[in-house]
């Protein structure tokens, strides 16, 4: 899969279910104003279709997903939660035992082995073309991965796990300073 679809799928994963929930009550709204609706009956049916496709695919979507993530490890578990997720602050990362070249390997690889794991779980390029693609949320996801890359957020990121790392270091030189043998 695609890095960038990889990206986008891990993004949508914690808010699947609220989308899902706005769409049934897109569905029960457009359903109970339909006498006030004076277009085609068809066409209401249509949209309400349309509406309901769109949910079943976020639900394939997250139960691909669901399969993927068993397959990894509680730390690249943390690593997605941090990056992805957002279900860890900034302190956490002060807690690993980590520098920032080394989160960002490990993030590197992590986004590889996801995505191979994506094509083991039916969740193609092709697949997430054909379906994914057709569903707004997803596709201002994309939007919002495509500009990360491209701007300096990536740079504010990095900035601040690297002075995250300079801390640490400080940390360290103050308690190897205290446990000083004497000759």
């Amino acid at each position: 899969m695609k890095a960038i679809y990889t990206k986008t799928v891990l993004y949508a994963y914690t808010r699947i279910e609220a989308v899902k929930r706005q769409i049934d009550d897109y569905v029960e709204r457009k359903a109970l104003a339909s006498m006030n609706d004076h277009s085609p009956c068809d066409e209401q049916c249509e949209r309400i279709i349309k509406h309901m496709a769109q949910k079943v695919i976020l639900t394939q979507l997250k139960s691909k997903l669901n399969v993927v993530l068993a397959c990894i490890t509680d730390e690249e578990m943390d690593l997605l939660d941090f990056k992805y997720f957002r279900k860890r602050s900034k302190s956490y990362y002060e807690h690993m035992n980590t520098t920032g070249r080394s989160y960002y390997r490990k993030q590197s690889n992590l986004l590889k082995k996801i995505s191979r794991l994506c094509g083991k779980s039916f969740l193609t390029d092709q697949w997430f073309e054909e379906n994914c693609l057709k569903i707004n949320f997803i596709r201002r996801i994309i939007k919002m991965v495509e500009r990360s890359e491209r701007t300096p957020t990536r740079f504010r990121e990095e900035k601040m796990l690297k002075e995250i790392d300079q801390k640490k270091q400080k940390n360290d030189k103050k308690q190897s300073k205290g446990f000083k043998l004497s000759a």
